[in-house]
Order: structure tokens, then sequence, then C-alpha cells
């Protein structure tokens, strides 16, 4: 009896350790399978049926109208009563993690028919733990069979070899298989995931300090999302003067626009080739292009489905990101950060080919492919001895920049001219300006320099993937400006409490949107 107890207040905790501990029970022979069944279906039941009520109970005290996010939907919330949707719903997410909670709690808010809800609710769990138990002693079984074990590590080596054949069949890609182990010593090199990893902590911890956590999607509270993810650049660019020295030429030309059309406003705009396309709303350099003629804008505009940005194309030579902060308490901000950019090159002897000369760079052999991947043409020609063959001209990291600390260059001068610029757009209190310079001095005086782009809330400090950067002071640099971004939400919040009402509903929706506007841009590119 103390084991079905253990069980039936287990499943109030976390229901899947309750229901892997029912399995091993069984398999000892400690519970049988039918008590085990009844732990868990009347443990998860109640606990199901105790979100309904939790959900009718907010009604009853008019939350709906005592909530401004519930008013604000209100019309929602009418629909979804008269919709038969959730009822599928509530079967539905018996089988995705993470939306049983708000699905049952939604249907009792909205005064889902309880004794409906009641016979889904028993049904659906009832064949959830009998799924559960009895495929969970067939997996234990099958895990003690040593051919199902060898067929899982067939499955796995498969696997393996489909994602390094097309590297084996390559010789340059080969030939670069011996350095990649190298990219674990440089965590710039490291999988997204894994560097960004410890900002998760960062972020809750910020997020209990100052009570919300989405005070970060309020840093500009007239952009879409705050400028945090998902950001128009053209909301950025379309505020710059044009008769500023540091404004590039620069139209939005709309997805459905024909290729005649969208000619004539680049030309009409006084824009002629070479110029920079690409999409409004972009992710980490992706499908950024130098367009030479109109074969290739015929090309890019018809593989794209997206809005596009035509720029002029920067003749300077340097290039930074310059990470500008400011208090919107305070009059004056400041640059937090300042990364100067190197584009890679390799210097030609006469003798080798260009292939074994990045190979033999000691930074480009770690991301070979990526440069391979560019320059897969020339890679069996031989440069000539002194000639500098470019591995990248594109000022992105993922592309092959090198990104060097610049704070050396930061200067009252240029400060006050990027403050200027910055105040040219409404609310903009926190971003990364992308631009290209003619040399080191003039800049530092606040001279000579083209914003090519302009990132909201959700760029970087981009200076601490120089490679004398330790991981240590990278996640500190990266902790004060989640705290300064978290700062600025607070602040505007409270200005602006009609702009700054996202609710999770709203939130979901966000991801929803920008995840599916990637999945075009990396289709379409």
């Amino acid at each position: 009896m103390s084991y079905f107890l253990s069980i039936f207040l287990g499943t109030f905790v976390l229901e899947d350790l309750a229901l892997a501990s029912s399995v091993a029970l069984i398999s000892d022979n400690k519970m049988s399978l039918i008590m085990a069944f009844w732990a868990c279906f009347l443990g998860i039941s109640l606990g199901d049926l105790g979100l309904y009520v939790l959900g009718f109970a907010g009604a009853s005290f008019g939350l709906e109208k005592r909530w401004s996010f519930l008013k604000k939907h209100h019309q929602t919330l009418a629909k979804m009563r008269r919709s038969q949707a959730l009822t599928s719903a509530i079967v539905i997410s018996r089988l995705i993690p993470g939306t049983r909670l708000p699905t049952y709690v939604s249907a009792g808010f909205l005064r889902f028919p309880f004794l409906k809800f009641f016979w889904l609710t028993l049904g659906s769990v009832g064949l959830w733990v009998l799924t559960a138990l009895i495929a969970g002693q067939s997996l234990q079984y099958f895990l003690m069979d040593r051919w199902f074990l060898i067929l899982v590590c067939l499955l796995v080596i498969l696997g393996w070899i489909k994602n390094i054949v097309p590297q084996l069949t390559d010789v340059w890609l080969r030939k670069a298989l011996r350095h990649t182990w190298r990219r674990w010593l440089y965590f710039e090199f490291w999988p997204p995931l894994l560097f960004y990893l410890p900002i998760v902590p960062i972020y809750i911890y910020l997020w209990i300090k100052h009570r919300s956590p989405f005070l970060p999607f309020y840093a500009s509270p007239h952009l879409a999302h705050g400028g945090l993810i998902g950001e128009s650049k053209w909301e950025f660019l379309r505020h710059l003067k044009p008769s500023d020295p540091a404004t590039l030429d620069a139209i939005l030309i709309p997805h459905d626009l024909d290729f005649m059309t969208s000619q004539e406003r680049i030309r009409a705009a006084g824009i002629s080739y070479p110029f920079i396309i690409k999409p409004n709303v972009g992710q980490r350099g992706f499908g950024v292009r130098i367009v030479h003629d109109d074969f290739e804008l015929t090309e890019y505009l018809l593989l794209s489905n997206f809005d596009r940005i035509v720029q002029r194309l920067s003749v300077l030579k340097g290039e930074a990101g310059i990470f500008y902060v400011r208090k919107p308490e305070e009059q004056r901000g400041q640059i937090f950060s300042f990364t100067d950019k190197e584009f890679p090159f390799v210097t030609g002897d006469g003798v080798t080919k260009l292939g074994d000369l990045i190979l033999g760079h000691e930074r480009a052999r770690i991301i070979a492919p990526v440069y391979f991947s560019r320059l897969q043409a020339k890679l069996n020609s031989i440069p000539e001895k002194g000639e500098h063959v470019f591995l990248s001209e594109c000022g992105n990291h993922c592309q092959g920049a090198i990104f060097k600390n610049g704070q050396s260059l930061i200067t009252e001068e240029l400060t006050l001219e990027i403050d200027r610029l910055a105040k040219q757009i409404p609310d903009f209190y926190f971003g990364r300006f992308d631009v290209r310079y003619r040399d080191r001095d003039s800049l530092k005086m606040g001279k000579n320099f083209e914003i090519v782009e302009i990132n909201g809330a959700g760029s970087e400090a981009t200076h601490i993937w120089d490679s004398e950067f330790s991981l240590v002071t990278a996640y500190q640099v990266l902790f004060r400006q989640w705290s300064f971004l978290f700062a600025i939400g607070a602040f505007q919040k409270k200005a602006h409490p009609d702009l700054c009402r996202l609710n999770i509903v709203d939130f979901f929706k966000i991801v929803f949107d920008v995840n599916r506007r990637k999945t075009e841009l990396s289709i379409s590119s």
C-alpha cells in the first residue's frame, strides 16, 4: 500500500517520474500492473480536474474583467468559447509536453462543459497511463536484448555516416576533417546552444530580480517586439537623415514587387550596380548578397519571398560593430562595446594551391569548410607570390570575419556622434551600429564612416569573440549587457504601460512568427 500511495502522490509532483517509477516497481515484482495503473490513473486524473477547477475559479472571481490583458483578448475568448477546437486541444495536449496546464486551466476559465471535460480527461488519462506502463515494460525487455542494442548502435552509426559521407567524398573537405577538433579549443567556434546555455540562469536571475520575464521586449516599445527578435531593419534605417554623411542610400523592396518595378525604384533612388541586397528581417548575415548586374538581381528576386533592403555599397574598407546603450532617464548614451572586424586572407607563394594555403593558415583551417564553399572554384588554383586572396568580405562572424576587441578606439568625439545618430531613431536605447569606416584615426574623431545596418535589443556586444578574451570575461560582459536591457525594459514599462502589455499568449505568437520567418528565409536563401 505504501508503494501505491507514493506513486499516487508522486503524480502531483512529476507525472513522468511517477510513471517511470511504476515501471521499475513492476519489473521488480513490488507492484502489480493493475495497482500501478490505478495509482497513476487516479493521481493524474485528480490533478487534471484540479487544473480545470482552478480555471473555473478564476472565471468565477471575474478575472476577465479585472486583468487588463484578458480585457484586451475579450473577443478572442468569446470566439474560443463558441469554438469546437477546445475539445481537440484537451485530447491532443495530453501528448504534447507543456501544453496541458494552460489548456486545462483555459477549459475551466472558458466554462467548457464539466461532464464533457470529465469523460475526455478520464478516457485520455486511462489510455495514456496504460500505454506508458506497457511500453515501459516492453522497452525494458528490449534493452536487455543484445540484438536490440546492436540494432540501435547500427542506426546511430548509419546516421553518423550520412553526415560524414559528403565530407569524405570531397578531397578538400576530407583534408579539413583533421582540423575540426581545434574548434573546441576556442569558444568563438562552439555551437550556439552550448555557448549560450549559461545565459539561461542569468536570464532567470534578472527575471526574478525585476519580477517580469518580458522586460527585454519593452526596450523599444514603438518597434516590433521591442527590437528584441524578428525586428525590421528598415524600421531603423528609415529614420536616418539622407543628408547625413553616415547614411547609405537604401530603399525597401516588398516581396510581391515584380522585377521591372523593383529595378525602376532602385534607379529612382540613385543606387547603381554593384549594391547590397539583404532580407529586411534577417539573421546572422543570412541572405546578404552583393549584386553586380541585372541577372544577379533577377535571380535574387525570384528566389526570395521576403521583403528586401537594397542599399548602396560602401567603398570604405574598414568595418566595425559599435554597441550603443542609453538609459531612458539619461540625456547621453555610451558606447558599451566596440568590435573591429578584420577580413582574413592568405598570401600566395607561387607554388601552393589556394586550398592548401587555407589549411596552412592557423585560424582559417579551423573553419576551412566555410571558406571552401565560397571559393570552391579556386581551391586548386595557385595564387602568385605575394598575392593576397581574401577569404571573406562580409563582416559576419559565422561567415568567417575575425572579430577584435576595439575598446581602445572609443573616444569622446565618436561617442557624441553615435549618440546623435541614435537619437534620430524613436525610443532607441540599446543596439548595435554596424559601420564601414575609412581609417581608425578619423573614426576616433567621429568622421568618415557609413552605417551599414542597425540592430536592436537582440544584438550583442560582439567584441567578446576576440580570441584573446577568456570565457569567464565573455560571460561577465553578457551579464552586464542583459542587466542593462532588463533595466531599460523596466523603465519603459513604467513610462509606457499602454505599450508594454506582453503576456504569454502574445509571447508564443511572436516566437511562432519569428520561427516561420526564419524558415522562409532559410528556404529562400
